[in-house]
């Protein structure tokens, strides 16, 4: 989800060293990422980017795969971020937080689509990886189907998912009108699959 915003996520409570320096690593990370592709990805290309020696970088991320751990974490964070900035202004009743994460998923509203675009080719080879994610998705789903029933729920979910990965791996058959009225359709499924 990222056209190239650098929101500051949360520090990481298990990280080390400043988390203002660490945190500019990850954005110098991103950085990368966006220019060069998560193949590209190095502690050397971090240190370089963040003008900081590589010793620097490997205080805060001793290993490539702690860098990519890190970075997934981050993507991880910002989505609930955004997520939550949309439900703070949802309003209450059934159905508020899948429709704010329906509003977050399409809207990419912390800019975090084209770093999770490029993360999604370095991840795929380390499944281990993507546990951040895995754990995410466990402990979003519940929260997302308050209100709703589980068939509904599990519907708006999974197209809300689809389109966009699709979107993110730019394969989207639809065009923006299409768009735009799938995305209010799922909103209409949120708001009529309230249960009481």
């Amino acid at each position: 989800m990222i056209q190239t915003q650098s929101s500051k996520a949360a520090p990481s409570s298990n990280g080390r060293g400043r988390p203002s320096a660490r945190e500019a690593m990850l954005d110098a990370a991103e950085r990368v990422v966006l220019h060069a592709s998560a193949a590209r990805l190095t502690l050397d290309a971090v240190a370089q980017e963040a003008a900081v020696s590589k010793g620097g970088v490997m205080y805060h991320f001793p290993s490539k795969d702690a860098l990519l751990r890190a970075m997934v974490e981050r993507l991880v964070e910002r989505s609930i971020a955004g997520s939550q900035a949309v439900a703070d202004s949802a309003g209450n009743g059934p159905g508020r937080q899948m429709r704010a994460y329906v509003a977050a998923s399409t809207g990419n509203p912390l800019g975090n689509d084209q770093v999770a675009a490029s993360m999604l080719a370095a991840v795929a080879n380390d499944p281990a990886l993507l546990e951040p994610v895995r754990e995410f998705f466990q402990a979003r789903f519940p929260k997302l189907a308050q209100g709703l029933s589980l068939e509904r729920a599990a519907v708006v979910h999974l197209a809300t998912e689809g389109l966009w990965m699709m979107e993110l791996m730019q394969l989207s058959p639809f065009s923006p009108t299409q768009r735009a009225r799938l995305v209010n359709a799922l909103l209409r499924l949120t708001d009529e699959g309230s249960v009481d």
